[in-house]
């Protein structure tokens, strides 16, 4: 069950309790079972006992699991007698009937002693339950997640399927696990525990002997390779003719003892590299020195101790190819940010300062000027800007990396992300594993079918944007410092000249973005700012022969400086170098041509250099070519290399025409149009939409940003009004009424159109109501009328809302009121939860399709709510409306007073629930509204009182009781009035059997019947006017040795009235004859009311298993693939309807039959008080007689004889005989007053009896009346899913 889900909980109890009642258990071990645990019925029909292979639902009805299940309880805990706060956390054992022992820690319940599994649970929550008997004995359960006995395991479920629906499926097929935990029969591997090791790290820490007997040999290694990084060529120059190609190092390499090149090269020779690299001594030097630590950390793990070897590979998948790369990479993670790197990085560093400065002056650039084809127009290019944007957020963990084999995953991924949708790859042993495959079967690798121009360019917007620094030293750290894999051929090498591709561009070739870069921000910055007269010197095209004169002297334009000529380009190459390191930048990076301007058709891997001249190669443009970093050897030609790299004479690079330049866009997809709005300049946004020729209507209708947010969904936002203006006036202008309604319907990545953002242009709502998609919900489920619901700190929040109620009811076009399940968030929320406003909130209710009970994720009803954030308008609102459940419940068992944010709140809810219940015949209303928990292990119960004044004020009165009041209350007026009946309130449950969970529903219980008495007692017709009770009430502090000593008194003083005002009763029969017939009656009326109650018992427990069968039924029926979804909903709905409440109708009515009940049981006690006193008399009459005669036998004592004797005894007897005739007077006048009291309350009583039954009827046919409505709305509720799907089919 998942965490933060509130089960249902529900249990067959009556087959439980009857079970458990024909078992073999004595009424006394009966009399000892104070608590019942109970597993949900879900968990009993879902699972099984592993060991017995049968499920929990046919062991349910056992004696062993029932006696498991009861707990006895030693004895209720007194008030005081313990404190729950020292008790908070602390394990407590219980025996259950069966003898076993379980333990209760917090809110868990754990077996012990005598069970044969140790299981766990989690208690729920709490009810009380009534067996189907007459005299039903109040039980409290305790529901739990699972069972205490056996060996739990769930039960999976097929889902069932209809095979002509299916067809050319291959059935579904669903594997029950192995009871044991296996997964079946697998061969002799499957019952290994592979460890994942993916670093050499994780393989020193999972294998110590490994990492004991390496230890010393690492530490000299990286001692080694720090001391050959001091000894390293101090020289920084580099002359031109100290070139060297890889591969020709890497066979020097070669020819030294220890090889790692071919040692480990697992039979690939080394392929020709895609363009030569300068490499000076110093970093030749490092490369030799890194591979030859590599070499000796390889050796050390060679010589561990074989032992060890071979349980490294029977408990992990490595092989050895894999241990080489991660050894490989542990070496240089170790010493990459210490030494190896800082050095190469500073000896690239004057390259990397010019190539970051060339970088930094494109970054204004389009994807559309860098020569990709965009074939889908708008929406293909915000894909592939999704993509790119992807590819930059992935290169930029470049700058970040600690090894050049993570520099080389994150190069692979990010062309992977760029190019496709796939998932990337995680581990550059991926890569390799598909060049070579897992065993090196030279497996190939998928071939990825994008156009390698494509991808170049592609490439070329990711390092623009990602500013990542040190791209040369990066570069050369992937390619010369990669010693294990071969990173010159397949995914990796292809990869790797892709970037060298982008690099190089970047350096020698890239003018012409840097133009039109800065074309791009200056009409940027004219948008922004809002100079339509820049724009329109930007955007007016100038005369022809002025741009073909401006074209050809570019084009014969020695591209020297590679055209950063300008300030600005100073400005750039001046932040990023400096002054000292000026003169390094008047070195002309520059390419070349062949003589006949082809290209050489000899090399393989041409295709992956940008931008191919569509035509052949302009003769007139000469330029020299360094020669640094070129090799001799290379089978790619000069001429053949130099040609791909000229392309900056393509017809699509840095294209900056002005059609071009109005389609361009920023890093963040804002185009010029998104800039002038999020600019908030009105002027510069009607001059572009004059310009229709680069600015068409439709062009108006597809912009949007990256986030999907259109012109007008900006402007919405902005609250600007004549930006809104403008936008509507152009859009308005097409007359296609579809492409409008799909245009106000576009919703941006949040899934919010501009609907969602009304609340900052309300004015707009009566204008567009019509076409504005009132029910469109964004990711979070909420729909514009949740998003204007919860603008509550608008100035006109009331008006916004009430017209969109009023337009969101027009548009469901059914004529029926709002329903407002369309209007629920993701979270469960309605409009009820959101609004703040206590008239709309009265208008939802009154005149809206609503579930003022309905719940979110959280279980909380819109009355929960408004009292946890202290609305109280909204609680006033809410409580108007009798469909409102008070008592309803969040997933921790708290109710809305509960919730409340501060006592003021709680006690203006209390004031509330006073108000509700029926006044008296004086017009008092009082009543205990609410109890609660302290932390004496007592309870304390809220009494309120309120009458209304003569000023027309109404006065509140409220006191804090505890339990032990009550009971000297009801003690108080039983010493002063023994012969009037009285209801019982003693021998309540105590709410801490279990200390750690507290039981809710006795606490509410001890409300509801202290409630009842107290109203009962002011009906009454002898105490409703008692002093004793009305200070009870009235006066917030009662000192009670005080109130018991005056009853004391009271009551003395009653014997001696009665012995006074009463004369003794001559004839007892006639009072026995009275009493009788008195009981007779009401021996009936008390069998007719425990059958009532027995009945209404029934039929609460039959609601109850009726909703869960239908909530099981729903959810079953939920995993049926074929049925639609429409179905699966309105199955749930009315599986939700049929749910019964905490103000359930029967529920106040069994509460009600009960206190009748009780006033019952009251009567017939104070009717069996004649009788005692009958008895007594009886009793008193023989002692008299008795005395009577031993006075006869003394006075037929002969004279003289024992004379003295016999006058003590005949005194004595006589004494005695005079105390008895007194006491049988006394007993005599109090029998007498006996009689006429209860002859003068029985007739108070019968009306009292009445008019609470009727009462109670009469309440139970009103909340029938308001709980049947209810659930006739949510049923139809329920039916419409599937009614208003058939109609759109």
């Amino acid at each position: 069950m998942q965490s933060g889900q509130q089960p249902r909980e529900y249990t067959t109890i009556p087959e439980r309790s009857g079970g458990l009642a024909q078992g073999n258990y004595t009424k006394q071990e009966l009399t000892l079972m104070k608590i019942l645990l109970v597993p949900t019925t879900e968990c009993l029909l879902t699972g099984k006992d592993r060991e017995t292979n049968s499920t929990f639902a046919d062991l349910a009805g056992s004696e062993d699991f029932l006696g498991s299940h009861v707990l006895k309880i030693s004895g209720p805990a007194g008030p005081g007698s313990n404190n729950v706060r020292d008790s908070r956390g602390k394990a407590k054992q219980f025996i259950t009937v069966n003898g076993r022992t379980v333990v209760v820690k917090e809110s868990f319940v754990y077996s012990n002693k005598g069970f044969r599994n140790l299981n766990q649970a989690q208690l729920l929550s709490d009810q009380l339950y009534y067996p189907d008997n007459l005299d039903a004995q109040q039980w409290l359960i305790y529901y739990i997640s699972r069972p205490l006995v056996g060996s739990y395991q769930p039960i999976n479920i097929t889902p069932a399927i209809l095979p002509t629906l299916l067809k050319g499926f291959k059935p579904l097929t669903i594997t029950l696990k192995d009871p044991l935990g296996g997964q079946g029969d697998s061969g002799p591997s499957s019952s290994v525990n592979k460890k994942d090791v993916r670093s050499f790290n994780e393989l020193l820490n999972n294998f110590p002997m490994i990492a004991r007997q390496m230890q010393p040999g690492l530490e000299k290694v990286f001692k080694d390779f720090n001391k050959e990084m001091q000894d390293r060529p101090s020289t920084l120059s580099r002359k031109s003719s100290n070139t060297s190609r890889r591969s020709s190092t890497a066979s020097s390499h070669s020819k030294t003892k220890g090889s790692i090149r071919s040692r480990y090269s697992n039979g690939h020779t080394a392929a020709p590299s895609i363009a030569t690299t300068r490499v000076d001594e110093e970093e030749d030097h490092m490369r030799k020195t890194l591979e030859t630590a590599v070499t000796a950390a390889i050796d050390l793990f060679q010589q561990v101790d074989k032992q060890q070897l071979s349980l490294l590979g029977a408990t992990t998948d490595l092989t050895g190819p894999t241990v080489e790369r991660i050894i490989e990479r542990y070496v240089t993670e170790q010493v990459h940010d210490s030494t190896l790197f800082p050095v190469l990085r500073n000896s690239r560093r004057l390259e990397d300062l010019e190539l970051e400065s060339r970088i930094h002056q494109m970054q204004h650039i389009d994807i559309a000027q860098v020569g990709i084809e965009i074939e889908v127009g708008r929406k293909g290019k915000e894909q592939m800007m999704d993509r790119l944007a992807k590819g930059v957020e992935e290169f930029r963990k470049l700058g970040v990396a600690g090894s050049p084999q993570q520099m080389m995953e994150i190069l692979l991924a990010t062309q992977k992300v760029v190019t496709s949708d796939q998932p990337i790859a995680k581990n550059l042993d991926s890569a390799m594993n598909d060049r070579i495959g897992p065993e090196g079967s030279g497996k190939p690798p998928p071939s990825i079918t994008m156009n390698a121009d494509t991808l170049v360019s592609l490439l070329l917007v990711v390092v623009i944007r990602s500013q990542v620094r040190h791209l040369h030293a990066r570069f050369s750290y992937m390619r010369n410092f990669i010693f294990v894999d071969d990173v010159e051929s397949g995914e990796v090498g292809y990869a790797l000249s892709t970037f060298e591709a982008v690099l190089s561009y970047l350096a020698s070739d890239s003018g012409g973005l840097r133009k039109a870069s800065r074309g791009n921000n200056r009409l940027w910055q004219a948008a922004r700012s809002g100079d339509v007269k820049d724009i329109k010197a930007i955007m007016d095209p100038e005369p022809e022969s002025v741009l073909n004169k401006n074209r050809s002297s570019a084009l014969h334009e020695e591209p020297d400086e590679d055209a950063i000529t300008d300030a600005d380009d100073d400005s750039e190459k001046g932040r990023f170098v400096g002054k000292e390191n000026s003169k390094h930048f008047e070195r002309r990076l520059s390419t070349a041509t062949t003589e006949d301007g082809n290209t050489s058709e000899n090399s393989t891997l041409a295709h992956v250099f940008p931008f191919q001249a569509l035509q052949a190669s302009r003769k007139g443009k000469h330029v020299s070519m360094d020669m640094r970093s070129l090799s001799n050897s290379s089978e790619y030609s000069f001429i053949s290399r130099t040609t791909t790299l000229d392309s900056k004479s393509s017809n699509v690079e840095g294209d900056t025409s002005i059609e071009t330049l109005a389609q361009t866009q920023d890093i963040d997809g804002n185009s010029v149009l998104m800039m002038a709005v999020e600019a908030r300049q009105p002027e510069a946004l009607e001059y572009l939409l004059s310009l229709e020729e680069y600015f068409s209507p439709r062009l108006l209708l597809e912009d949007s940003n990256k986030e999907g947010t259109t012109l007008l969904s900006a402007a919405v936002q902005l609250a600007h009004t004549e930006l809104i203006d403008v936008l509507l006036r152009c859009i308005f202008q097409r007359r296609d009424t579809e492409e409008i309604l799909d245009y106000f319907g576009r919703a941006d990545r949040h899934g919010r159109t501009v609907a969602h953002y009304l609340f900052n242009a309300p004015y707009l709502i009566p204008q567009f109501s019509e076409i504005l998609p009132w029910r469109r919900k964004d990711k979070n489920g909420q729909t514009p009328l949740l998003a204007l619901c919860r603008s509550y700190d608008h100035n006109n929040y009331a008006e916004m809302v009430n017209e969109a109620l009023q337009f969101a009811t027009h548009e469901q076009g059914d004529g029926q009121p709002l329903h407002l399940d369309d209007h629920v968030d993701a979270k469960g929320n309605t409009l009820l939860h959101v609004v703040n406003d206590p008239t709309l909130a009265v208008r939802i209710l009154r005149h809206c399709d609503s579930d003022p009970n309905a719940t979110n994720d959280k279980r909380f009803t819109p009355l929960m709510v408004a009292s946890k954030y202290g609305r109280m308008d909204m609680v006033r609102a809410l409580f108007s409306d009798q469909r409102v459940d008070v008592l309803a419940k969040e997933s921790r068992g708290m109710t809305a007073v509960e919730l409340a944010k501060d006592d003021e709140i709680r006690n203006r809810i209390d004031d509330m629930v006073l108000v509700s219940n029926v006044p008296a015949a004086d017009g008092r209303v009082t009543a205990v509204v609410r109890s609660f928990f302290v932390e004496d292990a007592s309870i304390r119960l809220i009494i309120k009182s309120a009458v209304r004044n003569d000023n027309g004020m109404i006065g509140v009165t409220t006191c804090r009781r505890s339990l032990t009041d009550f009971e000297n209350l009801a003690k108080w007026l039983s010493v002063e009035h023994p012969a009037s009946w009285l209801p019982s309130i003693f021998n309540f449950r105590s709410p801490y059997q279990i200390a750690s969970r507290p039981s809710r529903a006795v606490l509410q219980d001890i409300q509801v019947r202290l409630d009842k008495f107290l109203k009962i007692m002011l009906a009454h017709s002898t105490f409703s006017t008692h002093e004793l009770l009305w200070e009870f009430i009235l006066f917030p502090e009662i000192q009670p040795d005080m109130m018991a000593e005056r009853s004391r008194k009271k009551a003395e003083l009653r014997s001696e009235n009665i012995m006074e005002d009463y004369e003794p009763v001559e004839d007892v029969r006639d009072v026995s004859t009275f009493v009788e017939h008195a009981r007779e009656s009401i021996r009936g009326i008390n069998y007719s009311t425990k059958s009532v109650i027995r009945r209404v018992a029934s039929v609460r427990v039959g609601s109850s298993n009726f909703s869960i069968a239908l909530d099981l039924c729903a959810k079953d029926f939920s995993t049926l693939a074929f049925l639609p979804s429409s179905y699966v909903v309105a199955l749930s709905r009315f599986a939700t309807c049929a749910q019964g409440l905490p103000s359930d109708p029967h529920k106040f009515f069994h509460q009600d039959l009960q206190a009748i009940s009780s006033t019952i049981l009251a009567i017939l006690s104070s009717l069996a008080r004649p009788h005692s006193l009958i008895n007594s008399l009886v009793n008193i009459q023989k002692t008299v007689d008795r005395h009577d005669s031993s006075l006869r036998r003394s006075d037929r004592w002969p004279l003289g004889l024992l004379d003295e004797t016999r006058k003590g005894i005949h005194a004595d007897a006589q004494e005695k005989a005079e105390k008895s005739r007194e006491e049988m007077r006394s007993v005599g006048c109090e029998l007498t007053y006996t009689q006429q009291t209860v002859a003068g309350e029985l007739a108070g009583w019968q009306e009292l009896h009445a008019k609470l039954g009727r009462r109670a009827i009469k309440a139970l046919a009103e909340r029938m009346v308001v709980r049947e409505k209810d659930r006739l709305e949510s049923m139809k509720r329920a039916v419409r899913a599937i009614v208003d799907v058939n109609q759109k089919q």
